[in-house]
């Protein structure tokens, strides 16, 4: 593969915000392994994780996955790459009624870090299985995913439930908000601007 075969590779950012423990780590294991556990540690500072998909009309994508820490202490690390996403899964946990209201809270994140420029965001209620443990009922989801716009989902990352399909919905909406040239020209200045950054700790 020549170099402008990479060039014209696309990449799709996707970030994954939330609390801490409504399950952003979760999420991305099983739609990348299809696996669960219930062991999983908290996401320290930010985790990346790669998948290939193809779109609907063929296009062959690359996803970059960041995983970020839901702690108050990596705030500013979640809030840093804000920046970096195309596209974002703001995720709360069903059965947890401040990580609902804390919605509001990410989303002023996002209008801070982004201010103007508008990216494709999924709404989603993770934990979708603890049918006992439901604290937030699905229309309260709904009507908030309603008043701004969003897509909404309930999740389950124990069964599957609608996780390939928030993933995968995303991906399409960047897609289809962004351009294919687009993003093939912002990931030609990526890679120009990580290689500028090689070089200058190459001579320093």
């Amino acid at each position: 593969m020549n170099q402008n075969d990479n060039h014209n590779k696309i990449e799709i950012k996707i970030i994954t915000l939330g609390d801490s423990k409504v399950g952003k780590s979760s999420l991305i294991v099983q739609y990348l392994d299809n696996k669960f556990s219930i062991n999983y540690l908290s996401t320290i500072g930010f985790d990346l994780k790669h998948k290939q998909i193809t779109l609907k009309d063929g296009t062959d994508v690359r996803l970059k996955l960041f995983d970020t820490a839901g702690q108050e202490r990596y705030r500013s690390v979640a809030d840093s790459y804000i920046k970096k996403a195309n596209g974002i899964l703001l995720i709360y946990d069903i059965t947890e009624k401040e990580s609902f209201q804390n919605i509001e809270n990410w989303l002023e994140s996002i209008r801070e870090e982004m201010g103007d420029k508008l990216l494709p965001i999924i709404l989603v209620g993770n934990k979708s299985d603890l049918k006992n443990e439901r604290i937030i009922p699905t229309e309260e989801g709904k009507k908030k995913a309603e008043e701004y716009g969003f897509p909404f989902y309930e999740t389950s990352c124990k069964t599957g439930e609608n996780v390939n399909i928030c993933f995968n919905e995303l991906a399409e909406l960047v897609y289809e908000k962004t351009g294919k040239k687009s993003l093939q020209n912002e990931n030609q200045k990526l890679k120009k601007d990580s290689h500028k950054e090689k070089k200058k700790k190459r001579c320093c």
